[in-house]
């Protein structure tokens, strides 16, 4: 586990929470910052950044990070929004500095020329509710307390968080936590039990193929969602060692490479 820096003085107390939850989301996740650059599409100097909390990172690389250490980033967003209007607040300009253009303006102005009208002034930020931050503070806390329990970024745990289970995206891989739910295997990534998958099928029904083929020690590669050569392969082995395992009265698996109503049934065994 790396031993942090001392975060700057001028970060604002939720902003600071918001930066410890993920140092420990990223600590308890094992990845380094190059792995977290392959994995969220954020650059390492980027998340050192953050992380070191010379800068705030933005809604989207709150929930890339989530998903990289398989974890529900909804307490994270609770908190970055909760923090937003403090750090606007504390960003906001002082009396203090140089005259407004228009000041300077009429000052240097010549005697015999009318100084140019000075722009209305903004109306003041409203500063939120010291009950209002409190009231949130104290969801955040609550949350964060039930996430420490569940712990979803743990390699052995067995739940798939929803933001993982309910999208696909090319070009990423994505984890395995096969279970059993009515005596069925499942990845949670798919429910389905017949239709046909082979070369060029992909998305999350691929996912819960890949993942199963993996479960009974078929290795189809990346668990990414597309159904290429390595995952058919995959399927072709475990239709020729399970070919007879297809229950009294049923026809053996055809060795064709393509997952159907008879290989998801054995898959799921």
């Amino acid at each position: 586990m790396p031993r942090w820096k001392e975060l700057p003085d001028s970060l604002d107390p939720l902003s600071r929470q918001l930066i410890v939850r993920l140092r420990e989301l990223k600590d308890r996740s094992g990845l380094s910052l190059h792995a977290l650059e392959n994995k969220t599409g954020y650059s390492r100097s980027s998340w050192a950044r953050y992380l070191n909390g010379r800068a705030i990172p933005p809604h989207a690389a709150i929930e890339e990070l989530a998903r990289a250490c398989d974890a529900d980033p909804a307490t994270l967003l609770v908190l970055h929004e909760t923090a937003e209007p403090e750090r606007r607040q504390d960003e906001a300009p002082g009396t203090a500095g140089p005259p407004p253009t228009s000041a300077r303006t009429a000052e240097s102005a010549p005697p015999d020329t009318e100084p140019p009208a000075a722009e209305p002034p903004h109306p003041a930020r409203r500063r939120p509710h010291p009950a209002v931050l409190i009231a949130a503070a104290l969801v955040v806390a609550l949350a964060g307390a039930v996430l420490l329990a569940v712990s979803p970024w743990r390699d052995d745990s067995r739940a798939t968080t929803s933001a993982t289970a309910n999208s696909w995206m090319p070009g990423r891989t994505y984890p395995c936590h096969v279970h059993r739910v009515d005596g069925l295997l499942t990845a949670g990534y798919s429910a389905a039990s017949d239709g046909e998958y082979q070369v060029s099928s992909r998305g999350r029904p691929v996912m819960e193929i890949q993942c199963l083929l993996r479960e009974r020690g078929f290795s189809p590669g990346d668990i990414d969602g597309i159904y290429g050569p390595a995952t058919e392969s995959a399927v072709k082995r475990f239709q020729t060692e399970h070919r007879l395992d297809t229950g009294h009265g049923q026809p053996p698996l055809a060795v064709d490479g393509i997952v159907g109503a008879h290989t998801w049934g054995v898959l799921r065994k």
